[in-house]
């Protein structure tokens, strides 16, 4: 884990293949190797800070009404191992 707490996707090497994406407000979703996540956006992002730069090309990810925006999650993370 990061300084922050977050967990980074350095925390997910040799735990999971591919990383599947989905929001909870929209039907987007997808699954994408983490291998090329890290050499994308660095083995220290956190994931809260990926979320955030996956959520950037939707068009709900600058809603006004907080309600509505993105709200991108790791269902496999949240299963127990």
């Amino acid at each position: 884990m990061s300084a922050g707490g977050a967990v980074t996707l350095d925390d997910l090497v040799g735990r999971v293949e591919r990383l599947e994406v989905r929001c909870r407000r929209c039907p987007r979703h997808g699954r994408f190797r983490l291998a090329r996540l890290v050499a994308d956006h660095g083995a220290g992002t956190g994931l809260p800070d990926l979320a955030v730069r996956l959520a950037a090309g939707c068009p709900r990810a600058t809603a006004a009404d907080l309600a509505e925006r993105c709200f991108v999650y790791y269902p496999q993370l949240l299963e127990p191992p």
